[in-house]
C-alpha cells in the first residue's frame, strides 16, 4: 500500500498522528537514508516556518536578512521537495516572510499598487443565537454565562473566552414531549463562530453560515441544518446517526471530521472528507466519499461528483488560513469579502479567471491582502469611500 509520506510528516510534525502512523513513519525513515534525508530536510523547512510565524516583534530588516541567509545557505536541490515547502512555508511565509518583503519595497521607494482609504479589519467571533422560546442573544455583547432556554428549561453554557456556546451539559428529558426544541444559530460577514452539541459534537462556522439544531437530539437521529460553511467533529453514536441537511442533500454520519459547504446562490453543496466516512444522499441516490474526497451537488441539475482534492483547500478557514491553489480571482474575493464584510467589483472582467496559488492568514488586514495579491499579477484595487473595493488592470 502506498502511503502518502508528504501528508504524514506534515501532520507527525503537528502532533496529529496515532500512535501507528508514527511507528510506520519511523521504519520508513529507517529503510534509507533518501528516506531519512527528506524527513530531516522537511523538518527544517517545517522548524524556518515557526519561526517565521513568531517574528512580528523583530526588526523587520534584521529578520528578512536572516530568513534569507537561511535560505541560502542550504540548497533543497531536489524538485520534489518544492510541494513539501508550499506545505509548510505557504501559510506562514505569505503571512510572514512577505509581509517583509512589501514593507522593505516600502522602504527603498517602490510604490506598490494598492491605494487604501481606511483599514479594513478582518473577520472575528461574532454570532446571533434564536432560542425556541423567542429570546435573540447577540453572543458577541454577552459575558462568560449560562443561557437559559425558556421554552424548555435547559441551560447552555456561554465561554466567552474561547467564544464557544457549550451544549455539551444539556440532557434530554423523558418526561418532556418528543417534540424537540430548536435552536438557530446565525453567523453575519466578518464572523465566525464555534459551538459543542449537546452530544459533544463540535461545530466551527463560518461567514454568513446559519445552522439549527435541537437542545438535545432525538432517541434514533442525530439531525441538524446547514445553510453556509461549517466544519464538524462528529462524535461517534453507532445508534443515531448524524445527518448534516442542506439544500437538497444530506450528509450522513456515524462519527468523523468533515468540512460542509452549501451556501445560497452558488448552485452546489458540497461534502468534503477529512476522517472516518460519510455518504452524500439526495434524491437522485448516495455517493460514498472517503477520506480526502469532496462530493458535490449540483442543485439545478441533481448530478452528484465525488472526486480526490486538497483538503487544505477546503478546510484551511477552519484553521486561521486562506489557502487557494490555482483559484481563480473571482473565487477568492467571494471569499475575501465574506470574511472581511466588503463587496468587490471588476472593472475588468477579464480579471475574473486569473488564477492565483498560495496562502495567508486570514488574522491580516485586508490592506495586507490586496498588497499580496496585487505584487503576485498586473492588478490594482482601489478601496472606495463607500467601502467598495474596485479591481482594474494596471
Amino acid at each position: 500500500m502506498n502511503q502518502n509520506w508528504e501528508e504524514i510528516i506534515w501532520r507527525a510534525l503537528r502532533n496529529e498522528c496515532s500512535s501507528e502512523e508514527l511507528m510506520k513513519l519511523q521504519e520508513w525513515r529507517n529503510e534509507t537514508p533518501e528516506n531519512e534525508q527528506m524527513y530531516v530536510d522537511v523538518k527544517g523547512i517545517a522548524g524556518m516556518g515557526n519561526f517565521l510565524k513568531g517574528i512580528d516583534s523583530l526588526h523587520k530588516e534584521n529578520a528578512l536578512e536572516n530568513i534569507l541567509k537561511r535560505t541560502r545557505q542550504r540548497s533543497l536541490g531536489h524538485s520534489r521537495l518544492l510541494k513539501y515547502v508550499a506545505v509548510f512555508l505557504l501559510p506562514l511565509l505569505l503571512g510572514g516572510t512577505l509581509f517583509y518583503f512589501l514593507k522593505f519595497k516600502q522602504q527603498v521607494g517602490e510604490e506598490l499598487p494598492v491605494s487604501v482609504a481606511k483599514q479594513i479589519l478582518p473577520g472575528g467571533p461574532k454570532a446571533i443565537l434564536y432560542l425556541s422560546d423567542g429570546q435573540v442573544i447577540d453572543l458577541n455583547r454577552t459575558i462568560d454565562s449560562v443561557i437559559v432556554d425558556k421554552h424548555s428549561g435547559q441551560e447552555i453554557t456561554l465561554s466567552k473566552d474561547i467564544n464557544a456556546l457549550n451544549y455539551s451539559g444539556v440532557t434530554g428529558n423523558t418526561t418532556q414531549p418528543k417534540e424537540l426544541a430548536y435552536n438557530r444559530i446565525e453567523v453575519p460577514r466578518g464572523g465566525e463562530y464555534m459551538l459543542v452539541l449537546s452530544d459533544g459534537t463540535k461545530v466551527w462556522l463560518n461567514s454568513e453560515t446559519r445552522l439549527e439544531y435541537p437542545l438535545t437530539f432525538g432517541e434514533h437521529s442525530r439531525d441538524v441544518r446547514l445553510s453556509g460553511e461549517a466544519y464538524f467533529e462528529v462524535t461517534k453514536d453507532e445508534a443515531r446517526h448524524f445527518n448534516v441537511i442542506m439544500e437538497g442533500a444530506i450528509i450522513e454520519v456515524t462519527g468523523t471530521s468533515f468540512n460542509a459547504s452549501c451556501y445560497p446562490g452558488e448552485g452546489q453543496c458540497r461534502a468534503v472528507l477529512e476522517s472516518g466516512k460519510i455518504n452524500l444522499r439526495t434524491e437522485h441516490g448516495v455517493a460514498v466519499v472517503d477520506v480526502g474526497e469532496c462530493a458535490s451537488y449540483d442543485i439545478v441539475s441533481g448530478k452528484v461528483t465525488v472526486e480526490a482534492v486538497d483538503l487544505k483547500y477546503f478546510t484551511s478557514w477552519r484553521y486561521g488560513t486562506f489557502y487557494f491553489y490555482n483559484t481563480p480571482l473571482s473565487e477568492i474575493v467571494q471569499k475575501l469579502g465574506r470574511w472581511y464584510d466588503v463587496n468587490f467589483k471588476f472593472a475588468d472582467e477579464s480579471l475574473r479567471d486569473v488564477c492565483f496559488s498560495g496562502a495567508a492568514l486570514r488574522s491580516k488586514s485586508i490592506d495586507f491582502m490586496l498588497e499580496l495579491l496585487a505584487s503576485t499579477q498586473s492588478l490594482k484595487f482601489d478601496i472606495q469611500g463607500d467601502g467598495i473595493i474596485m479591481i482594474y488592470k494596471k
